[in-house]
């Protein structure tokens, strides 16, 4: 099948998230995008395929973080990934995926079904999204942007979205349909609630959700042996 992998870092030397994880896959190409030139010299002995991406330098996480957050829901925008039917994204915190997994993923949940983008089920915060927003402000990012955060979910819901979904996900793992007829419009759509709402994306995911619930799928099986939580 016509899938990839990939993962990013955007930001110094010094930002916490400075890593190359191991290669997800040695079958399908594994794509690693940075704007950080000593990740990519470092990517060079690996067997991910090492993304240039020209965007400025900061040791501001929020800005850095931000960086990411398009090419994280809008992978159909480059140029390397546009080939492909399918897509894995995963954090560059994730190792050790199950490439036999996500394939019977893709061909349950895509092939003999019709969905456009699968996640991990969170496995306590199954409901509202006042539980989400407060584990937040245990870090620090998060805590930053908190005002902003409540402001998009009180915007949210004035605009007729629930307060409660029936699953929530994490979004550190994400498996992508390209070629659903919806897969544009969802990403597109995700993207522009990051924008409104800030860097923690399990809080606009959460709404986003609920306006494309027919063709995202929470799954809880377990594709990797790394636990996925707080990786947002």
């Amino acid at each position: 099948m016509k899938l990839a992998f990939y993962t990013y870092f955007y930001g110094s030397n010094s930002n916490p998230t400075f890593r190359i994880p191991g290669v997800p896959s040695l079958k399908y190409d594994c794509y690693y995008y940075t704007n950080n030139k000593l990740i990519l010299e470092k990517l060079k002995e690996t067997k991910w395929i090492g993304i240039f991406d020209n965007k400025p330098i900061t040791d501001n996480l929020i800005e850095s973080c931000m960086m990411g957050k398009h090419l994280k829901t809008m992978p159909h925008k480059y140029v390397e990934l546009i080939p492909y039917d399918y897509l894995c994204f995963l954090d560059n915190k994730i190792e050790k995926v199950n490439e036999i997994v996500v394939e019977e993923f893709i061909v349950n949940y895509f092939i003999n079904n019709n969905y456009a983008l699968l996640l991990c089920e969170h496995p306590w915060f199954k409901h509202n999204i006042m539980d989400e927003y407060n584990e937040s402000l245990y870090q620090e990012r998060y805590r930053i942007e908190s005002n902003n955060y409540q402001k998009y979910i009180q915007t949210q819901l004035k605009n007729g979205l629930s307060e409660n979904v029936e699953k929530h996900c994490m979004c550190g793992f994400l498996i992508r349909n390209m070629r659903h007829e919806k897969n544009n419009e969802l990403s597109s759509t995700w993207y522009q609630h990051i924008q409104e709402c800030g860097i923690q994306d399990q809080i606009s995911f959460f709404f986003v959700q609920q306006l494309f619930s027919d063709i995202i799928y929470p799954f809880t099986e377990t594709p990797f042996e790394i636990e996925l939580l707080n990786i947002k």
